[in-house]
């Protein structure tokens, strides 16, 4: 193992090392993926009251079309890590925004339901890769004394992206025009696609891949001089003993937190959130509620 005399040396300190406003940055950057994963994940909740008018789905077909994404989300969150390790955090956050942007173009052109669905279901990789490497990437970067607080943002995020989406799919019910509700979530891909290309590389991602003094350079924009060195010289000692095996995850000193996490999604899912999300509409129609008028915004432009 190296010596910490090995490590690199800080240059002088300037007025923006340790900036806990430069990490606040990266994180509200990075959080725009958790806005994408609430907008997309629950934007169909509109948009499939004129889906299954338009292509005569059954009930099963219209299940089919709304819980597809999470089929996808499911398949993006277990090869995200994977990906992640090998090419870097931020490479893997371009590709996911570009993935977002073009299928919810391709989502919004569907001209028949076996299109629709391959889109929702890539959207839904998307979604499962946001899930998973925007908060991993949001803690690698932010300082230990705000990290909690950072990546919460995420959360905060998805939540924000679900009511933008409610207000989205509002706007354009009046027209009936679902294929804008889903072509609207390109403006927050490109608006992150733009972002990840200024944002650092993941500071641990950096030191895995023996890169120190990237990533010295980027622990002292978010921290003092003395704790990027500090926090520098524990991620190599972490990197160049971390050699854990899927199997050791189910290990002894592993089973509290690994059953804790595990409880938590269990009872966050068990609620059934996910049906008032997806079905909102759906259960008010069925229930005899009729949708406030909207003015049709082929007509009203200019008013937005």
């Amino acid at each position: 193992m190296n010596s910490p005399s090995d490590s690199p040396v800080l240059p002088v300190k300037d007025p923006c090392v340790g900036s806990q406003a430069y990490a606040l940055l990266i994180a509200v950057t990075a959080a725009v993926g958790g806005l994408l994963f609430g907008y997309d994940t629950s934007v169909i909740s509109g948009a499939i009251l004129f889906v299954r008018s338009l292509f005569q789905l059954s009930s099963t077909q219209t299940e089919l079309a709304v819980s597809i994404v999470l089929a996808g989300a499911a398949l993006g969150a277990a090869v995200a890590g994977y990906f992640a390790d090998r090419f870097g955090r931020k490479p893997v956050l371009i590709v996911d925004a570009v993935i977002f942007g073009v299928f919810a173009i391709v989502t919004g052109s569907a001209n028949g339901l076996a299109l629709f669905l391959v889109a929702r279901f890539l959207v839904g990789v998307a979604v499962g890769v946001a899930s998973m490497i925007t908060p991993l990437y949001i803690a690698e970067v932010a300082p230990a004394r705000i990290r909690g607080a950072l990546v919460t943002l995420n959360q905060l995020a998805i939540v924000t992206g679900i009511v933008v989406a409610y207000y989205v799919d509002y706007l354009f019910s009046g027209a009936g025009n679902w294929r804008a509700m889903f072509i609207s979530a390109v403006v927050p891909s490109v608006v992150l696609l733009v972002a990840l290309v200024f944002l650092p590389e993941s500071p641990r991602w950096l030191a895995t891949q023996q890169r120190l003094d990237e990533a010295l350079r980027i622990l002292s924009r978010v921290e003092t001089a003395e704790e990027a060195q500090r926090n520098l010289q524990e991620l190599r000692e972490v990197t160049e003993t971390d050699n854990l095996s899927f199997g050791d995850l189910f290990a002894l000193r592993f089973r509290r937190p690994l059953l804790i996490g595990v409880l938590l999604a269990v009872f966050q899912q068990i609620t059934g959130v996910n049906t008032i999300i997806y079905y909102t509409p759906t259960i008010l129609q069925m229930a005899g509620s009729k949708p406030p008028p909207v003015p049709s915004l082929r007509r009203c432009w200019w008013a937005l």
